[in-house]
């Protein structure tokens, strides 16, 4: 019971730092286009500083958490792969060039058989 009042918890604290993150940004284009008198510079770098404090707040979410241990577990399997020599890659793709090939001659030789069929059942 008690991991499962935690988990409600995360969840409510997560979706505040979303909206807080959310109103940031969009306070911050608020801000952009409200104190157009002041020079682009200034603007961008409050832009800037605000986007990075949005991401500061994001980064301590649950779902990136998440998402950071799942690409992390990504890139350990990834290392755990047996990748193909370029001989093998090779090999296949040429067996793959005549497969396709051969199956193209053969329909068209169907499509060819099938036609002359048709001609001489209605002529």
């Amino acid at each position: 019971m008690v991991t499962n009042k935690l988990e409600v918890d995360t969840g409510k604290n997560d979706i505040i730092k979303w909206a807080l993150a959310g109103l940031l940004f969009f306070a911050a284009l608020f801000g952009f286009y409200y104190y157009d008198e002041y020079p682009l510079i200034y603007r961008v770098l409050g832009i800037v500083g605000i986007v990075v404090l949005d991401f500061i707040i994001l980064f301590n979410t649950e779902k990136i958490r998440n998402l950071r241990v799942f690409t992390y577990d990504a890139r350990v399997e990834l290392k755990k792969v047996v990748w193909s020599t370029k001989a093998e890659v090779i090999q296949t793709t040429l067996i793959v060039f005549v497969v396709v090939i051969l199956m193209s001659v053969l329909l068209w030789l169907l499509d060819k058989l099938l036609g002359a069929g048709i001609k001489y059942l209605l002529a």
